[in-house]
């Protein structure tokens, strides 16, 4: 999927890829190294005092002293340095040096609980229990386990979206973090520095703030669980290719569960609870890393798993595809290659409980030998992982990185495929006649209605854009009662055919009922990311659709006609953050706005399009009310 490998170009990490040694000897290689893993505290040494010491020996004004900087974990501190508010400084470093700057400096463990820190002041009073059956939330990557993103109770009416202002804003040291959980007056955000935050949703103070080992993406789900001493937990996974639960009172680890010991696996998707058990997606970056023409290309299978969301027990885990990679040719460079691959999970899962199935969207495939899953929607039975249908909506998609143009990588397929992942969750809707459909938004511009009782049956399709590796649906769609909303990226689309936007369907029939095409504005960053397209997730209340376009505006739509009823742009100018500092947003992507309580939030920032470090939890209420 071609935005893992925007994500490591605008990094540097394409360069720590392309020096990798084939997979026999780099462990978890790049995840590793993003987690501060692997890093010469010798070497460590000897760059803080040549390039860091001069300020953090002696600090002054706002600058942090080299003692405040060790009590954070190595991710923290590699994350900070990559992407975060030190990344210019640290221009020039590779990865593995960065690594090793946080390896020398850290004094703190993985997996203890804190304030808040700096990042925010912590609260001088306990939050209200928490009520899953009644407090105003938005629980997980949709809301519900239908994914649909509908938010029926706003806290505010579409009349109303205009007077949204910014109460609060939140920076901390992310790349692409998950999206607001918010249960009550609490919420919940996690970080690619590996930190977990419980934050008041009203005012942003901090409860607690736990350190994971290795960043954490996918987003927050809070569930009962028995075990907790406040009866309640909220659910996450990490780099470490692991699924945590955490007291949601205290942030005290409960318990945490390996769920997949592939190497390069990257956990993206957000985790769905149902009925006890919590349903992990699995991803990887190896279809960026394979364009290292070394590198033994590729022998990831992408998965989904079941744990006892009490103990964290493994219940299940089913792959994409069934047969392990094995060797079948060497490519160009002499280097023995694998298949077949790929099928990465980005999504979250949807439940459906009434049919007692799990639906997961998957990738394309790595290699020249292609399987019948990738790029499918796959229904599973919740109790057992059994595959009970798919449905393969573009055949022969072999795609990595590195195969466009006349610097085609040795390990590119023969025939290469157009990278049309579903990296969007399928929402599970029922239509005013009681029947039920699944609706799915592909990166090739297609868009679906399936048939969940006839094997996933195509209802109908429209195509909404031409679609390419970053075109089509990225993040997440949205819908209501009656429409679907499409958020549309499409850039690097050729500007003649490109929809960018946000458009509008009829569940019933999938006719167009609206398009709102996002124009172009300036930004503060000149790259090809300066675009108006859609493609971080979008988010619905009656009235009104939340979407935030690349170039860093964040926008409400009209429901009914998408016309722009509100706009902020949240990269045009520094915000104080709570934490008493200046910070700035960026391009909007990735993870998308939650509603909950009368509050809009919204991520600003991801690490790699705008070259700008950080991001910005943004919080917007009626008048800042």
């Amino acid at each position: 999927m071609f935005l893992w490998a925007v994500f490591l170009l605008g990094t540097g990490l394409a360069h720590a890829a392309a020096s990798a040694a084939p997979p026999a000897d780099h462990g978890n290689g790049v995840i590793g190294q993003i987690s501060g893993e692997g890093g010469d505290a010798t070497l460590g040494a000897r760059l803080y005092t040549e390039r860091c010491a001069g300020c953090h020996d002696h600090p002054a004004g706002r600058i942090p002293s080299r003692t405040a900087i060790a009590d954070n974990t190595r991710a923290l501190i590699t994350t900070t340095l990559s992407g975060g508010i030190m990344r210019p400084m640290a221009r020039g470093l590779s990865l593995h040096e960065m690594a090793s700057i946080a390896t020398y400096l850290s004094h703190r463990t993985a997996g203890l609980v804190s304030g808040g820190g700096a990042e925010a002041p912590p609260c001088n009073r306990k939050p209200a229990a928490i009520d899953l059956k009644t407090a105003d939330q938005w629980n997980g990557w949709g809301r519900t386990e239908q994914q649909a993103r509908y938010q029926p109770d706003p806290g505010f009416t579409a009349a109303e979206v205009g007077r949204l202002k910014l109460k609060w804003a939140f920076a901390y040291a992310n790349s692409r973090g998950g999206q607001a959980t918010v249960v009550g007056d609490r919420l919940f955000l996690n970080a690619s520095s590996g930190t977990v935050y419980a934050l008041n949703a009203r005012t942003g103070c901090a409860y607690w703030r736990f350190d994971a080992p290795a960043p954490t993406r996918g987003s927050i789900v809070v569930g009962r669980l028995r075990g907790a001493p406040s009866g309640y937990a909220i659910y996450f996974t990490d780099y470490t290719r692991s699924a945590y639960a955490l007291d949601a009172d205290s942030g005290a680890l409960v318990w945490k569960s390996q769920v997949d010991s592939q190497h390069e696996v990257q956990m993206t998707g957000s985790v769905a609870l149902h009925d006890g058990r919590l349903f992990v997606p699995i991803s990887s970056a190896e279809e960026a890393i394979a364009a290292d023409p070394r590198y033994q290309c590729c022998q990831f299978r992408g998965a989904v798993a079941a744990l006892d969301a009490t103990t964290g027990e493994l219940l299940w885990k089913t792959y994409v595809t069934p047969a392990v990679a094995k060797p079948f040719k060497r490519n160009a460079a002499g280097t023995q290659m694998f298949g077949p691959a790929g099928g990465a999970i980005w999504s979250a899962p949807t439940i459906d409980a009434k049919r007692r199935l799990v639906y997961v969207a998957t990738g394309d495939s790595y290699t020249d030998l292609p399987f019948d899953r990738s790029d499918a929607i796959l229904a599973l039975d919740e109790r057992t992982g059994a595959i009970r249908w798919s449905n393969q909506l573009t055949r022969d998609d072999n795609y990595i990185e590195g195969c466009h143009g006349p610097g085609r990588t040795a390990n590119c397929p023969t025939r290469l495929g157009p990278d049309h992942d579903f990296g969007a969750s399928p929402i599970l809707h029922s239509l005013s006649s009681g029947r039920q459909v699944l609706l799915v938004g592909q990166k090739s511009g297609e868009v679906y209605a399936l048939d969940p009782d006839h094997g996933g049956k195509v209802v109908w399709s429209r195509r909404v854009s031409p679609g390419g590796p970053l075109g089509g649906v990225e993040f997440g769609l949205a819908a209501d009662d009656e429409t679907l909303y499409v958020p549309v990226s499409d850039i690097y689309v050729p500007a003649a055919l490109a929809n960018p936007g946000i458009t509008a369907l009829r569940i019933a029939d999938g006719a167009v009922l609206w398009t709102a095409r996002t124009p172009r504005k300036p930004c503060a960053w000149d790259n090809v990311y300066c675009f108006p397209g859609v493609s971080q997730a979008i988010s619905v209340v009656p009235g009104a659709v939340f979407g935030g376009s690349m170039d860093g505006r964040f926008r409400a739509f009209d429901a009914a006609t998408g016309s722009v009823i509100w706009e902020y742009n949240t990269a045009a100018a520094q915000v104080m953050s709570i934490g008493g500092h200046e910070a700035q947003g960026g391009v909007l992507d990735g993870a998308g706005p939650t509603v909950a309580g009368g509050m809009v939030y919204v991520n600003s920032g991801y690490w790699g399009r705008s070259g700008r470090p950080g991001t910005v939890l943004m919080a917007f209420s009626i008048g800042a009310r």
